[in-house]
């Protein structure tokens, strides 16, 4: 008993996971809508991770192996940032795929992410958008959730529902498939490394490069309002999501190989068999009880912004 009490159970993963996610919504919304910036950072240290780690603390769990607290080598550590930059076209094809089906009832919302007119700006926002929610929210589902779930239901299972979980926690039906497919990656990469750095690094070199797009599309003659309109009229045409997210499906097949060659290079370096096995799943309702809950919500969020 006292070994178990040392870790998180699905449980007490499961219970942070919903009150997380009615602060989240709540005071989360709240001070993100009053001022983006501090807003999102009370959101990411005050709400995401402050709790969990007082309460790991508190209980006497062990936090270097819930966390996986340990170093990465720097090669390790490049094709980790390889791999989240090539994985971009991917995320980019299932978020337009979600748009599309989108299109095809409603009206999809544009909600792109702020963007740095200034080199000053940029290092701000690369800190709060990258850096602050690559530590936070990587010591959240990647640490309790990911740890938690793995126990009990094998690595595989355990990385899938912490993907899940990831990709639910946004709370934006636009943007669903994607973090889903990067939270399962970069469990993988925590679970064959054995260090939650490596979703920490592969999480802000994703945010980082749109961060960087941003700045960079920024300074070369188009305006936040411009690029605004244009997302708009795209997300507007069913036919020209099509297209685009057919562009992104062909770059996407041509990263492909570069993903196999990077993640068979981290597997040799950490592992010497593969860390999945086929055992069946056997679900219990907790493990599917926040993702439950948090369905309901969606339809909520669904109906609210695109039909009421």
């Amino acid at each position: 008993m006292t070994e178990l009490r040392k870790h998180f159970t699905v449980a007490e993963a499961n219970t942070f996971f919903i009150l997380l996610a009615v602060l989240f919504l709540t005071v989360g919304g709240y001070v993100q809508s009053r001022e983006l910036i501090s807003g999102f950072l009370i959101t990411e240290y005050g709400i995401m991770l402050l709790p969990v780690l007082l309460y790991t603390i508190i209980k006497k769990k062990e936090v270097v192996s819930i966390f996986r607290l340990k170093r990465l080598p720097l090669n390790a550590i490049m094709k980790i940032m390889g791999l989240a930059a090539l994985l971009l076209p991917i995320i980019a094809v299932a978020n337009l795929l979600t748009i599309f089906i989108i299109e095809l009832f409603g009206t999809s919302i544009v909600s792109p992410i702020p963007t740095a007119t200034s080199f000053t700006e940029f290092i701000l926002l690369f800190f709060v958008i990258a850096v602050s929610a690559g530590i936070c929210e990587e010591f959240f589902f990647r640490g309790p959730i990911l740890s938690a779930y793995e126990s009990e239901v094998g690595r595989k299972w355990g990385a899938i529902f912490s993907g899940l979980l990831f990709g639910i926690f946004h709370f934006n039906p636009q943007n669903l498939l994607g973090p889903i497919i990067l939270g399962v990656v970069f469990s993988y990469l925590v679970q064959v490394t054995g260090s939650i750095f490596a979703g920490v690094v592969a999480h802000i070199t994703n945010n980082g490069i749109a961060v960087t797009m941003g700045y960079l599309t920024s300074n070369v003659g188009q305006s936040e309002l411009s690029a605004l309109q244009e997302n708009q009229l795209i997300f507007d045409s069913p036919g020209v999501i099509l297209g685009v997210m057919g562009f992104y499906l062909i770059v996407g097949l041509v990263c492909f190989s570069g993903i196999k060659r990077l993640l068979k290079s981290i597997n040799r370096q950490f592992v010497d068999e593969p860390i999945w096995d086929q055992s069946p799943l056997n679900l219990e309702y907790k493990h599917y009880l926040p993702i439950g809950l948090s369905v309901v919500i969606y339809f909520l969020i669904i109906y609210l912004a695109y039909f009421s």
